[in-house]
Parts: structure tokens; C-alpha cells; sequence
């Protein structure tokens, strides 16, 4: 397939839209804790419904990172791409943690500094920064990643790899009662890093109409086995199934990359394009995903414990999170505003 190249420097208007949308859908998923709990209702299969077919931000949140920052080279040096990723990353975790800390009341010095820093890093204290921790690690391999950016072949052959050793033939072995070696798993593309080589490589290449429908069937097929498996399993098991709640398995990859490629493919989005104003808008509220992510938390355990009980409901797990999302982003950007403050939330 002919490469789709794209400037180090240019705005790439589907990547602000995939994460306005995928900030927009974490913030659904953490209002949506009905569906881990298993009954035979409407609310549940309503809830599931939501879990199931919103499971793609976080992968694609990594593929994003891979898009954008497999080229890094040619813009800054490793050492300030280091910089770079420590002021937009750790220094808000550690903010952030210290942050969550002092409103759940976690004293330091009751439970002792070493249990205190187990937290911080085991991400107990905030559950949601969890992924923090596998993006540092994707941040510390993206220097030895970058240096095959034009090694496309390779890229392809690893992504493969990791998908048929990882996603695909472990849950296989599972499903028909046999056991899967994981010493067979390939450790060079382990955790996350099969959504990082996906995102630059679908990116970067340009995707024929028949490929793309095929993307979207298989997309759809993960996300219809999923959400017909829970729900028999969970009837069968009496309480939730979580066999099909894997990130890295071969359902989440596929809803995962159909999401990606509609998304780059979209022609409303590509009209926006001809819209400065509009661009402007959305690399803004783009800009600011991440203090929403960092904030969204807070907002929703302030609002659980202020809105009547009926609000609660159906209307919590589908009008709430758009409220929430907006609450978080207007104090996002206004902390932006704030010359010390920005750092936190950049």
C-alpha cells in the first residue's frame, strides 16, 4: 500500500477528534461501574452495552502516542524528548496522586513513607492513573522504537508477531481448555506496545476502500463477540464474566484499529478541514484531555455525593458524562490560564 506521509509540524485534525473522543468515552466508562456487576436487568445489559462498544480509548490513547511521537527525531533531540514527556507526564502523576491523596484523606505518616510511596506507584490511591504506569514504560522503549520508523517491514513483522503471540493465539488455547506458554510471547513488543506500532503504521499508510470494510467487519465482530460472550457467560456463571475484558486481545485490537481508521477516514471530519475556526476549536478542547482525564474523578465523586439519589440512574451512565466532561474541561482550561498552575494539567 502507498504511504500516506505526513509533516512533522502539520495538525492532524483526526487525531484531535479520536482524542476529544476518547477522553469523552473514559469519562463514560467510570460512570458506567453497573456493568461489573452482573444482573439480569435492562440497567445491566444497557451498561454493558456502553462497556463493550466504549473499550477502545485506551488502546487507542497508545496508538495515538505512537502516531505522533514514533518521529520525534525529527524535531528534538532523545534527551528533551525525555524532558518533554517528564513535564507533560510525571510531574502531573505525582501532582495529581498527591492531590487525590489529600482529598481521600490518606495520611503519609499514619500508614508510614514506604507503604505511601507502594500506593503512589501502585496507583491505589487514584485507580483511573493506572495508566500512567504502562505509558512511562512505552515513553522509556519509544527511543529504541523510533529508530525503525523507516524500517516498515519491521514495524509490520513486530506488530504481527505481537498480535498472533499476545492477542490472538493465548485466548484461542484458553477457549479450548489448553494452556498457553508465555515464555512464547514476544518480550521487545510486550504490554501496550502493539497499539504504538498500529497507530503510527495505520497512520502512514493509505487504506484502500475494501481494506478499510474489512477493518470495520472485524471491528464490529469484536465488539459483537464480546458483548454476546459476557452476557452468556455471565447468565451461565450467575454473577460477571470477565473472560472478554482484555485491552490487549484480539477483540479490543480490532474495535481498537476499525475506530482509528474510520475516524482518519471520515469525510465530515476532512470538511472540518476547510473550517480554520473550527480546527482551532478542537485542537483547543484537544489540548486539553489530559487535565480532563487528570480532573474527571474528582468531578464525579463531587457530583455522587451532591445530585439526588434520581439522577443517579440511567441519566448518570448516559447525559452525566457529557456534564462531566464539560466541567472538567472548563476548569482545564482555565487552569491553563494560570501561569503556575498549567504545568499540572498540560
Amino acid at each position: 500500500m502507498e504511504k500516506n506521509k505526513l509533516t512533522a509540524n502539520s495538525r492532524v485534525l483526526y487525531f484531535d477528534v479520536l482524542n476529544i473522543l476518547a477522553t469523552l468515552g473514559v469519562v463514560y466508562l467510570h460512570c458506567n461501574g453497573l456493568a461489573h456487576t452482573f444482573s439480569n436487568t435492562l440497567a445491566w445489559y444497557q451498561a454493558l452495552a456502553v462497556e463493550v462498544f466504549l473499550f477502545w480509548p485506551v488502546p487507542v490513547f497508545f496508538m495515538l502516542t505512537g502516531a505522533t511521537l514514533m518521529g520525534y527525531r525529527g524535531r528534538y533531540t532523545t534527551v528533551d524528548f525525555f524532558k518533554k514527556r517528564a513535564l507533560r507526564t510525571v510531574i502531573p502523576f505525582v501532582v495529581w496522586t498527591g492531590l487525590n491523596a489529600l482529598e481521600k484523606r490518606i495520611n503519609p505518616f499514619e500508614m508510614g513513607i514506604r507503604e505511601f510511596i507502594n500506593r503512589c506507584f501502585g496507583t491505589s490511591i487514584e485507580n483511573v492513573y493506572w495508566f500512567f504506569i504502562p505509558l512511562f514504560a512505552v515513553y522509556l522503549a519509544m527511543p529504541a522504537l523510533s529508530l525503525l520508523k523507516n524500517h516498515r517491514k519491521v514495524l509490520w513483522y513486530l506488530a504481527g508477531s505481537a498480535f498472533v503471540l499476545t492477542s490472538l493465539l493465548p485466548p484461542l488455547f484458553r477457549y479450548v481448555g489448553l494452556r498457553w506458554n508465555g515464555g512464547l510471547n514476544m518480550p521487545m513488543v510486550g504490554g501496550y506496545l502493539l497499539f504504538v506500532i498500529l497507530g503510527y503504521l495505520l497512520s502512514t499508510e493509505t487504506w484502500s476502500r475494501r481494506n478499510r470494510v474489512i477493518i470495520y467487519l472485524l471491528g464490529i465482530f469484536g465488539a459483537g463477540l464480546r458483548y454476546g460472550m459476557t452476557v452468556l457467560l455471565s447468565l451461565r456463571d450467575g454473577t460477571i464474566n470477565k473472560t472478554f475484558f482484555n485491552y490487549t486481545e484480539y477483540y479490543s485490537v480490532f474495535l481498537a484499529v476499525a475506530v482509528f481508521v474510520f475516524l482518519r477516514y471520515f469525510k465530515p471530519i476532512q470538511r472540518l478541514q476547510q473550517h480554520p475556526k473550527v480546527m482551532k476549536a478542537l485542537s483547543v478542547i484537544s489540548g486539553c484531555s489530559f487535565g480532563v482525564y487528570l480532573l474527571h474523578m474528582t468531578v464525579i465523586r463531587f457530583l455522587q455525593k451532591v445530585l439526588p439519589a434520581a439522577l443517579l440512574g440511567w441519566e448518570w451512565r448516559l447525559i452525566m458524562p457529557l456534564v462531566i466532561y464539560g466541567i472538567a474541561l472548563g476548569i482545564t482550561f482555565l487552569l491553563k490560564k494560570i501561569p503556575i498552575l498549567k504545568h499540572i494539567v498540560p
